[in-house]
């Protein structure tokens, strides 16, 4: 992807955008990161009388846009659990608990997640869900200080300090799909990580929240928001066996780098190799990969496909 902001507006900026097929997009982006414009000539105008890539390949224009104003002109355009640099933030707030400081804030979603591998009942606040339906459980997480507030910009960071890791010590973490394992490698080196990135903590947690399909329709419960303000990044996780973790805060990280991963594909970049490894990350990059052929599956809701 290749964007250029051509224009500057009280209101936003006027970005070109080249996407993955050279299409041109001419995309207005407000200060907010409302889209006030978008012309191209790759694809029908209709999006119903669109293909399905041709579609996304217009969603990635706008994402990559909205991502461009960002990063060049400092503007708030993207929701922030949607942001790499956030999402990075919580990973390193996450990487400083203790294992009982994480069983304490996040006991509730530890325990539904299990509960799937149990003999009891899965509990569900849906009327009529089959609890072998995708299902995803939610806890929306609010970092301090201000992870937009950093620069260099956060994902840029760790993504160089992971490489560099990982060409001295040999802990290749993008080379197979056992991405705790990999974690666990860098967790040898967490003294550097501290020392070479900004520190993160979690300052408030949310209550768990739920997304069930039955694979036409969605439905959801949400949680009460801790605090007035925007969260800056959310867990998404799946039913999964925890016995094949050895560390649950592992896979808090494996799924917000995950998440960071598909931030990334969903703007049609490639992802920095830090973030080049299969599991669960966002829900709707999963549903995307699961649906479009253009996007390489990271993650199968089948069990015997998953790829942690």
């Amino acid at each position: 992807m290749i964007a250029e902001i051509e224009k500057k507006t009280d209101k936003g900026f006027g970005v070109t955008v080249y996407d993955n097929n050279d299409v041109r997009h001419k995309i207005g982006v407000l200060h907010n990161g409302e889209i006030n414009g978008h012309l191209q000539d790759g694809y029908p105008d209709d999006p119903v009388d669109r293909t399905m890539e041709g579609n996304e390949h217009v969603r990635q224009a706008r994402r990559y846009a909205k991502w461009h104003v960002y990063r060049k002109r400092g503007y708030e355009t993207l929701d922030r659990h949607e942001n790499p640099d956030c999402l990075v933030a919580a990973m390193i707030a996450v990487s400083t608990l203790s294992e009982d400081a994480t069983r304490e804030q996040f006991d509730d979603l530890r325990t539904q997640v299990q509960s799937h591998y149990s003999d009891s009942p899965v509990e569900l606040p849906f009327e009529d869900a089959d609890p072998d339906d995708p299902l995803v459980y939610r806890k929306d997480l609010y970092i301090s200080p201000d992870p937009l507030a950093v620069e260099p910009p956060l994902a840029e960071q760790y993504a160089e300090v992971v490489t560099e890791i990982q060409q001295e010590s040999s802990a290749v973490l993008t080379e197979s799909s056992d991405i705790e394992h990999q974690l666990q490698e860098l967790f040898g080196y967490q003294d550097r990580l501290e020392t070479e990135l900004p520190a993160f903590e979690l300052e408030a947690i949310s209550g768990m929240h739920y997304l069930y399909t039955d694979g036409e329709t969605e439905q959801t419960q949400s949680a009460e928001s801790p605090l007035d303000r925007q969260f800056d990044a959310r867990i998404e996780l799946p039913p999964v066996n925890l016995d094949e973790f050895e560390l649950f805060r592992l896979l808090l990280m494996t799924n917000l780098s995950a998440q960071v991963r598909d931030r990334y594909l969903m703007m049609g970049e490639q992802p920095p190799q830090a973030f080049q490894h299969h599991g669960f990350g966002s829900y709707r990059g999963t549903v995307k990969q699961q649906i479009n052929e253009m996007y390489e599956k990271w993650y199968l809701f089948s069990e015997s496909d998953i790829g942690w």
